[in-house]
């Protein structure tokens, strides 16, 4: 008995140190742990690429001082034509710019004008209108990416990349189902399935009425 002990614990000692020196290696840097993405709600879903994507951004960095890096984030275009993009694009590109902040680094948002635009329908300070907007920033790397689409949904290939050189100093990978960009891509409104019940029709019959055939 006490050998079928002391056999089972080296089996059990042999699996346990091969799986410690992998979890090491992932602490370490040298691999990245898989992570589910897809969620029941659009908002869950885009939540959790921009979580990883930016995950892994601040993982593969080649940066020494993060929160001195002047981060401009633009939209992420799809694949075959880089100055076009959709609510996906434009939403990541939102999304990444407060997961990038609250992982330290400082990002830029160009979109800003230098003053309040008052209105009676309500106070603005974005613009989408160069004129509108300063001249000049101070931008050390740019953050964006690309959209590929296929037949079982969209990968997400994400860069940021030196501003005065085009040297990728980080990059990062995603993936979002078929199923889980409609919900993103559509207006938010659920479709309703119509359901048509038929049942015959049978004509009330009044009290104290006789019907004669």
């Amino acid at each position: 008995m006490k050998k079928q002990i002391l056999g089972s614990l080296a089996i059990i000692s042999m699996v346990v140190q091969p799986l410690a020196a992998y979890a090491q290696t992932i602490n370490a840097g040298g691999l990245q742990p898989s992570v589910s993405i897809g969620g029941y709600t659009a908002s869950a879903t885009l939540n959790q690429v921009s979580t990883f994507l930016a995950n892994q951004l601040a993982h593969n960095r080649n940066l020494k001082n993060v929160s001195d890096s002047r981060v401009a984030i633009a939209s992420f275009v799809g694949m075959h034509n880089l100055e076009e993009t959709d609510r996906l694009g434009m939403a990541l590109a939102e999304n990444m710019m407060h997961e990038m902040h609250v992982r330290g680094f400082g990002v830029v948002d160009f979109k800003t004008r230098d003053n309040i635009k008052v209105r009676p329908n309500g106070d603005f300070v974005f613009s989408r209108d160069v004129q509108q907007l300063r001249q000049q920033y101070n931008i050390h790397y740019f953050l964006s990416g690309t959209i590929n689409r296929n037949a079982d949904g969209a990968v997400i290939n994400a860069r940021m990349v030196q501003a005065d050189t085009g040297t990728i100093v980080s990059t990062a990978q995603s993936f979002i189902s078929n199923r889980d960009l409609q919900r993103i891509l559509s207006d938010g409104i659920p479709a309703v399935e119509k359901i048509v019940i038929e049942r015959p029709i049978v004509p009330p019959v009044r009290q104290y009425t006789v019907n004669l055939r």
